[in-house]
């Protein structure tokens, strides 16, 4: 084991070693305040000041400098609070393949992890003696509770299946749809969405990669929530689309095959204009992924498909791919549906096997 300095900064994305020496040249330098660089030098190695400029942990108004500069101010003038900025930063995925990674290292088993961890914690938990608990009446149950119970995680799909334009127009409109506008004021409005909203700001857009939707060319588009059409970005050849959902699953092949990916994607911009710098505002940008997802589950399992969602994504394909900056906007997680496949070749949880096949 060894003991180092490491500086963390969201517009740098990758660890910086430091010395003591350089933590002395960052206490000196405060943040949103420029210091002539002549005055520094007089007070610090000219060599370290640059070494630290080179890496982006100190801002530069120089041309040489202007690309951390402008991801710095982007940072800034998005309004992340700083340490949701960090764990963002560096959370993202590049260029992961699970597959591939569990070939190389076998992948955990059940049991293995049990020898490694031990038992997981227990599935529930008592908080009080059960001597002392109220018992509450059956539930009733209505078709909602057949909806919920067919609802699972799908990792088989139908080899080359594809899903009618239709069903994607329904789903699309019933999760992203706006329902209903409101003007707040002039230039303001408030959308109605079938999802609760942190703010009521709905900040999450569907990006879609369709590969095999009938009556749809493959490719890139935007869904436009309050028009419902599909903005396209780019076309793709089937196999181009193909290797672009591969990518953008980080491997996990079963969800590649699936006819469509869908990526939530975050416009942090619109809710930190609400909650500017707001220690509570990433989590809950979250929390309308999460909403969203589930509501995707039910919209699919409910026309007989399969659907999925996995945050285990390579963030750098889902910008390249859509045009995203990563900052003022970025990928949180991307989900999908199909038919599933007649075999279960990868595991999936369904103990109550009342998944549609």
């Amino acid at each position: 084991a060894t003991s180092q300095w490491i500086g963390l900064a969201p517009h740098i994305g990758k660890e910086v070693v430091l010395e003591l020496e350089d933590l002395r040249i960052i206490e000196a330098v405060v943040p949103e305040h420029w210091r002539d660089s002549d005055a520094l030098q007089h007070l610090f190695d000219p060599a370290r000041l640059d070494r630290l400029l080179a890496a982006g942990l100190l801002i530069s108004d120089e041309d040489a400098h202007a690309v951390m500069r402008q991801r710095d101010e982007a940072f800034s003038v998005t309004s992340w609070w700083p340490l949701a900025a960090v764990a963002s930063a560096f959370g993202r995925w590049e260029g992961v393949d699970v597959s591939s990674e569990e070939s190389v290292r076998s992948k955990r088993s059940l049991n293995r992890m049990i020898a490694d961890n031990g038992l997981p914690p227990p599935e529930v938990v008592d908080v009080t003696d059960p001597e002392s608990w109220q018992a509450l009446p059956a539930p009733s149950k209505t078709a909602l509770d057949a909806l919920l119970e067919s609802r699972t995680t799908c990792r088989n799909f139908e080899p080359g299946s594809t899903v009618p334009l239709a069903a994607l127009s329904d789903v699309l409109h019933r999760v992203f749809g706006a329902q209903a506008q409101h003007e707040l004021m002039p230039g303001a409005i408030a959308l109605k969405k079938n999802s609760p909203s942190g703010g009521g700001l709905h900040p999450i857009d569907a990006y879609v990669l369709a590969q095999r939707v009938d009556g749809l060319a493959p490719g890139l588009y935007h869904y436009q929530c309050v028009a419902h059409a599909l903005e396209p970005m780019q076309l793709l050849d089937a196999n181009a689309a193909a290797a672009a959902a591969h990518d953008l699953v980080a491997g996990q092949t079963w969800f590649a095959n699936a006819p469509l990916q869908i990526v939530l994607v975050a416009r942090f911009q619109r809710s930190y204009w609400k909650y500017r710098n707001h220690t509570k505002a990433w989590r809950v940008i979250l929390l309308d992924a999460g909403h969203l997802s589930q509501n995707l589950y039910l919209s699919a399992t409910e026309k007989g498909y399969g659907a999925f969602i996995t945050g285990a994504i390579n963030d750098d394909c889902a910008e390249r791919l859509f045009g995203l900056d990563g900052i003022s906007t970025g990928p949180i997680a991307v989900c999908g549906f199909g038919q599933r496949g007649p075999v279960t070749d990868v595991v999936e949880m369904d103990p109550l096997g009342k998944a549609v096949r």
